[in-house]
């Protein structure tokens, strides 16, 4: 039985699909945008995972010092049709098979009424109004909130306790990245706080990535993790599409 990550592990390098290309190399991902927040959550046809999905596009703006991507529990192909690549602003990967989900140790609920909070209950019933109708009985997907180094070392980890306890929205994800001092500054670059201002415009015109980290080329000696794990994709160009959409909450 696979057990919970901590602070201090290494996510093992994978490949995912994500409704608009397949097989990208998470190692990419880290190099371009670490520290990265990745918020697992549930199958994107649920109601909460679509309300934070659009608080973490419509602040993405908020997320300065670091990278965002979003874990569900769907079908790339399903999703396909109207996900594109401008959809959204960050990555939207897609696990429905539950690979990373289980190698993470991410737990399900059987149990409604400890699964949703206030706010999830407020979601749902919304939800409800517009026609979505959950399942009675089916396990909830309860989410996890990381923070990834650009060598997969978990910088932050929180299981969450309820479906909403992730963060609110990229401004939250930003504020914690500030109080967890993960934000880009001039000692990062070797340059000390009361540097001359000559010094100071040398370190920032050393290349940077655009979520102010270093850019990827400039590794500092970094030795890549040997790559244990991938879960099997499909062709995005050679499997059926489906109807997602013509029912918002509809995920089956």
């Amino acid at each position: 039985m696979a057990e919970r990550i901590c602070v201090g592990d290494r996510l093992p390098f994978f490949l995912y699909d994500t409704p608009y290309s397949a097989r990208n190399r998470f190692r990419d991902l880290l190099q371009a945008s670490a520290p990265l927040v990745v918020v697992f959550m549930a199958n994107f046809g649920h109601p909460i995972t679509r309300t934070f999905a659009s608080r973490y596009a419509d602040t993405y703006a908020a997320l300065h010092d670091g990278g965002f991507a979003l874990v569900v529990r769907s079908r790339a192909d399903k999703l396909s049709r109207s996900i594109g690549p401008d959809t959204l602003p960050y990555p939207l990967l897609c696990d429905a098979a539950g690979v990373l989900y289980e190698h993470l140790a991410i737990p399900t609920s059987k149990s409604t009424l400890m699964s949703y909070s206030l706010e999830g209950w407020r979601i749902l019933r919304e939800a409800k109004k517009q026609g979505y109708q959950p399942v009675k009985g089916a396990e909830q997907q309860l989410p996890l909130t990381l923070i990834l180094d650009r060598d997969g070392t978990v910088l932050f980890c929180h299981y969450g306790a309820s479906l909403t306890d992730v963060p609110e929205d990229c401004a939250a994800i930003q504020s914690l990245l500030e109080e967890l001092e993960l934000t880009p500054d001039y000692e990062e670059a070797g340059v000390p706080p009361y540097a001359e201002p000559e010094a100071a415009m040398a370190a920032e015109s050393h290349p940077r990535a655009h979520h102010g980290r270093r850019a990827p080329e400039d590794t500092g000696g970094f030795q890549p993790v040997r790559q244990i794990r991938e879960y099997t994709v499909p062709d995005l160009e050679k499997t059926s599409m489906f109807g997602l959409f013509d029912d918002p909450y509809d995920e089956n």
